[in-house]
């Protein structure tokens, strides 16, 4: 089976079992799908691999927030102290290791509650280990 018919057999699957899109395909995997890289879906990676995505991402997710923050507070007039870059590092390392704590336990969860086996033998249909 070709990666992509995977990954739609994964989504059907998912979606057949009631779980919505954005808990079984994160943004960020479905951007990779559309950039032609084919990652295996979050409950069938392997804990340190989900540990770096996630770090990753909530770096990339507190990093965009505080640009926006920054950004908004810059067109406002001064009300209380300026944005530092010490705030963007604190809070880009607290998101990154709340992600990388809390999604790998996640995805582990779903995959054991939906009878997720490993990506190389998913099929479409459920399986038990």
């Amino acid at each position: 089976m070709q990666p992509r018919q995977r990954i739609d057999a994964y989504l059907q699957y998912m979606d057949g079992r009631g779980v919505a899109r954005r808990n079984c395909a994160p943004p960020i995997w479905t951007a990779l799908w559309s950039a032609g890289i084919f990652l295996p879906p979050p409950p069938f990676m392997g804990v340190p691999a989900m540990v770096t995505i996630s770090a990753l991402s909530g770096a990339l997710l507190a990093l965009v927030l505080w640009l926006v923050y920054g950004l908004i507070a810059l067109l406002r007039p001064v009300t209380g102290s300026a944005l530092t870059v010490a705030m963007l590092w604190w809070s880009a390392l607290i998101t990154a290791g709340l992600m990388a704590i809390g999604n790998p336990i996640y995805y582990r969860r779903m995959a054991r509650e939906h009878g997720l086996a490993t990506w190389s033998t998913f099929a479409g249909i459920r399986q038990r280990v």
